[in-house]
């Protein structure tokens, strides 16, 4: 009897942490970043009007809630011109800047909750003025081998 009590806590208490971590994230069915408490609400707007935009094709996200980064990631799929656009407008809005990492292949890294995309924007409370782009190199519609990509001008 003391042995299916405590076997019976323990199922109880694995199914707790279970849907525990799975309620510490969620998916994003549009394009939205989870601002820190204060951030600037005009330059959130700019970016929000960036990350929407009808120019991007945005296939999904997820915003996580671990503590300190309460990271968010938004996959984006298109062409390198489509990118080129996306990078130039995030680096227009001011106060952000954006940085740029480079995937072998984004569908390695990804594990079931994510597409690989063309290119994934990342957000964290750690790095609260910074969108970190990381580009896939192995996505076809990036041209793979011939990719080329055109950075925007630093601004003044």
């Amino acid at each position: 009897m003391k042995r299916n009590i405590s076997l019976t806590l323990v199922a109880v208490a694995v199914a707790g942490a279970v849907h525990l971590a799975f309620g510490l994230s969620s998916s994003l069915p549009q394009a939205e970043i989870f601002f820190p408490k204060g951030y600037d609400s005009n330059r959130a707007e700019q970016v929000r009007s960036v990350l929407r935009s009808d120019r991007f094709q945005y296939l999904g996200g997820l915003t996580s809630y671990w503590e300190p980064e309460f990271s968010t990631t938004l996959v984006y799929d298109g062409n390198a011109q489509s990118l080129t656009a996306f990078l130039a407008a995030l680096n227009e809005v001011k106060g952000i800047s954006v940085r740029l990492m480079f995937s072998n292949d984004l569908s390695k890294e990804t594990g079931s909750a994510l597409q690989a995309g063309s290119w994934w924007a990342v957000y964290s409370h750690t790095m609260p003025d910074t969108i970190t782009v990381r580009i896939n190199l192995a996505a076809e519609s990036l041209g793979r081998d011939k990719f080329e990509l055109r950075l925007p001008k630093a601004r003044p």
